[in-house]
């Protein structure tokens, strides 16, 4: 077939056109990107637990406390004091109160099982994973507040020697044993038959609460460690009539030969007690003439 001048520009405008036009798109399946972490799930992840440090240094103690020279932690948690177990963290022994996050220094914590002997502890980082503020740790079965660890990934411990000092050594407590007989007095004072005290101490006379001991209303000067007898009292609050008194042993504790003792805030001078664990009081009437 002839191919006119008109029809070639027709095809010429054609060849164009296919040639600038924009390809049609393909289909495509839109897919949604899963949504965000809920505020629940990121709160699932638990608390940080690194990095965390621990700087405790070699100290002269009573072997009741010691002192941890600062803990840095990622999330609030606590101390946990291990003992020497061949010169690596052995059982619990104490723990702090709930730290916040941060840096907490000159941290002071008191030992469930006092040191009787210059040895090594080893206090560690634990986070408080539940978030109740409560110390859970007793492996292998609850392992709730894990260790912290360090930037390098270890666990968060420093092992130093503890020095115990006997000077140190807080007093004895026990055994002590009281004697107190029924007796005829004026109401301003009694006597107490006999004491015995691991320590110094003092005699606290607790007035009758239903049969058991009450306020105190009266106390001795400081009695030495040993046995005394013949103990006079005055009293604070003079008996009006018959009644029951408990005297009970104390033991300075502070050493300052004061009395102190007034709970449930002021509560120094401890009771003593007896060798089978008692706390060493007796009870006996008290029968008022003249």
């Amino acid at each position: 077939m002839k191919t006119t001048p008109v029809t070639l520009a027709a095809l010429a405008l054609v060849a164009a056109a296919c040639a600038t036009a924009p390809e049609p798109e393909a289909a495509t399946t839109t897919t949604e990107a899963p949504p965000a972490p809920t505020t629940t799930e990121q709160m699932d992840e638990g608390p940080a637990t690194s990095p965390a440090e621990v700087v405790f240094e070699a100290q002269t103690s009573d072997g009741t406390t010691i002192v941890v020279a600062s803990v840095t932690l990622p999330a609030p948690g606590f101390i946990a004091v291990h003992s020497n177990a061949d010169g690596k963290p052995g059982p619990v022994i104490g723990h702090s109160e709930l730290l916040p996050a941060g840096t907490s220094t000159d941290v002071v914590i008191t030992l469930d099982q006092p040191l009787e002997a210059t040895d090594m502890l080893f206090p560690m980082a634990h986070i408080d994973m539940d978030g109740d503020g409560e110390y859970t740790f007793m492996p292998p079965d609850n392992i709730v507040d894990v260790p912290a660890t360090t930037a390098d990934g270890n666990v968060a411990v420093v092992g130093a020697e503890v020095t115990v000092e006997a000077e140190m050594a807080a007093p004895a407590t026990s055994p002590a044993e009281v004697v107190f007989e029924a007796q005829t007095s004026d109401g301003t004072t009694i006597v107490v038959a006999s004491v015995t005290l691991p320590a110094p101490g003092f005699i606290a006379v607790h007035s009758n609460a239903d049969g058991k001991p009450g306020p105190v209303i009266g106390h001795s000067e400081l009695l030495p460690a040993g046995t005394s007898t013949d103990v006079v009292i005055t009293l604070d609050q003079p008996l009006e009539a018959t009644d029951m008194l408990f005297p009970m042993a104390h033991i300075d504790m502070d050493g300052d030969g004061e009395y102190t003792f007034m709970p449930p805030d002021n509560i120094v001078d401890v009771p003593a007690t007896t060798a089978d664990g008692n706390v060493a009081v007796v009870g006996a009437e008290v029968t008022v003439e003249g």
